[in-house]
């Protein structure tokens, strides 16, 4: 009787174990670059730190990629596990876990060296003209656009609005710093990239998310396996040297470094 009670748990053991070797989480993916993107190494510097904090608690993760849209729906009808990055809004939070904080985006101003801009608020840019790429939201310049302190100049892309600023046909471009400096690399010479910098304000800051369907039943408890991965990568120093890679442009576009180049 001891023999195959011994027998029982060496074998429910082994399948537990198996169990999590074999864990797997299936995650909608989309592009936006550099954080995410089907053609950027790793899929992006966010698709490589959710990879990596999911292996350090022995799951692994596949992307599918989709218009973000359609992620978020499959994410709320529980058609897939879950969807990557995301802010947390009240409405998301009724279908979806959300994460700890994986990556945040600093909006500063773009502009000219030779134009030095240092305004502390959206207000301090008085007189002076912004590209803002066509559908994006106004965000923090809602208040001095609409109010005709600051104008306003619309962008078919972010390379349009660097071009723009190179021309002096705008003052200054409102972006996240690392997708600014991503376009730039991407489109630019390194003479043009030298020509422009950006201010030392942020003038806003957005945390972004993996969220997990609710209508999965395993997720409440991999969004703490998730956080737990992520402490850990923050802690042994992985995050930071992740990041530094990030901003030195190792998860730009293959094609990127080839066309500086070729300049």
């Amino acid at each position: 009787m001891l023999y195959w009670l011994r027998l029982f748990l060496l074998l429910a053991c082994a399948a537990t174990v198996r169990a999590e070797e074999d864990q797997q989480v299936i995650l909608a993916n989309g592009e936006w670059e550099p954080f995410l993107s089907e053609r950027l190494p790793h899929y992006g510097f966010a698709s490589h730190l959710v990879t990596e904090a999911f292996a350090t608690v022995g799951v692994q993760v596949e992307y599918q990629f989709y218009p973000w849209a359609r992620a978020e729906a499959m994410v709320e009808g529980g058609q897939i596990d879950g969807s990557l990055l995301w802010t947390q809004t009240p409405l998301r939070s009724e279908f979806a876990y959300f994460s700890d904080v994986v990556a945040t985006q600093d909006e500063v101003l773009f502009h000219l060296r030779a134009l030095p801009l240092e305004p502390k608020s959206p207000a301090d840019l008085r007189g002076e003209s912004i590209a803002v790429p066509l559908g994006s939201k106004l965000g923090v310049w809602k208040e001095v656009v609409e109010s005709g302190q600051v104008m306003l100049v619309g962008v078919r892309d972010i390379e349009v609005g660097m071009n723009m600023l190179l021309r002096r046909r705008v003052d200054a471009f409102p972006l996240a710093r690392a997708v600014g400096y991503s376009a730039l690399r991407a489109h630019f010479s390194p003479q043009e990239q030298a020509l422009i910098t950006h201010s030392a304000t942020v003038f806003d800051r957005h945390e972004y998310r993996l969220m997990l369907s609710r209508k999965r039943s395993m997720n409440a408890r991999l969004i703490l396996q998730f956080n737990e991965g992520l402490r850990r990568l923050r802690e042994s120093g992985r995050y930071q040297e992740m990041e530094e890679a990030y901003y030195r442009g190792d998860y730009d576009a293959p094609d990127s470094a080839a066309q500086n180049d070729d300049d």
